[in-house]
């Protein structure tokens, strides 16, 4: 039971990495100093280096989300019904 958790903790991380990318990217545009154009960023320098591309696509990463989200929610229940089936076989001894 324990390695069933710890997998789907992982897969749950899994799951939700492309929302905490996008969102770790838009928080590191803002004190960079970005410009945004529509969707994009311009001007963005770290360490000397134009790093405008790699925020753009790290932020576009939010739309991988859509699917996901829903399997993150289908581990989270998977997770919250093994939790109950290990409450109840400990009730029961």
């Amino acid at each position: 039971m324990r390695l069933a958790f710890i997998v789907l903790a992982v897969l749950l991380l899994l799951c939700l990495l492309p929302l905490i990318v996008a969102l770790g990217a838009g928080l590191l545009a803002g004190p960079l100093g970005c410009d945004t154009i529509a969707a994009a960023f311009r001007n963005c320098t770290l360490l000397g280096a134009d790093v405008s591309d790699a925020l753009t696509t790290a932020v576009a990463l939010h739309w991988l989300g859509l699917l996901t989200l829903p399997c993150a929610a289908l581990i989270v229940a998977l997770m919250a019904l093994l939790g109950a089936v290990q409450l109840l076989r400990r009730l029961r001894r």
